[in-house]
């Protein structure tokens, strides 16, 4: 008898993948053009063209996919690059993340964090899918820059982190001051400073 041939795959991506991926597109936009705020899960629902049940059978709540479609879209425009240098990848990486903050997604950042003052859910969501995963990100280039023998191995990273980023963070949320690549490098060079080894 003859073993029936297999079924072939349909080409693109499977029809849950796709729509999960419209949904965040649909989602980041919407933030983009109305803030976290006024973001609703009847919004992405229609921006998306899916049925509430589907955003509610992958995501509890307008935060949850919230933050997944912020992540998604930011994430590849501020990795941190992986050369020889860890000081040379962090200080890049500064330099992407302080431009990504001078257009959306600054006023969206600074909007969570705002309202995340009055609301815990959404500062929660923003420093668990957000910041989190990024200070981690940094803390492991930073641990191959003592494994390469380029920064103290005694180094308090969280500090080292804080030195290196909360400026970032104090100009973006105050806007006392640009958030230009000469403010970045002045940034990286004093928190550095005394960490660096001599090569």
């Amino acid at each position: 008898m003859d073993t029936p041939a297999p079924k072939k795959r349909p080409r693109g991506r499977p029809r849950c993948d796709a729509s999960r991926t419209q949904i965040l597109e649909a989602t980041n936009a919407l933030l983009e053009e109305v803030g976290y705020a006024r973001l609703t899960m009847e919004g992405i629902a229609a921006r998306a063209g899916v049925s509430k049940a589907t955003l509610y059978r992958w995501w509890p709540g307008k935060g949850a996919v919230a933050m997944e479609a912020f992540m998604d879209a930011t994430k590849p425009r501020i990795d941190f690059p992986h050369t020889d240098s860890a000081v040379a990848d962090v200080t890049a990486q500064m330099h992407l993340l302080a431009a990504a903050y001078r257009g959306a997604t600054g006023r969206l950042v600074r909007e969570l964090i705002g309202l995340g003052q009055g609301d815990p859910q959404t500062l929660a969501a923003f420093v668990e899918s957000y910041l989190l995963p990024r200070r981690a990100a940094a803390k492991d280039t930073l641990r191959r820059g003592i494994a390469q023998g380029e920064l103290r191995p005694d180094i308090d990273l969280d500090l080292l982190v804080d030195a290196l980023y909360a400026p970032i963070f104090h100009r973006l949320l105050l806007q006392h001051g640009p958030l230009d690549d000469a403010f970045i490098r002045a940034v990286a060079a004093t928190a550095f400073a005394s960490v660096v080894l001599p090569r």
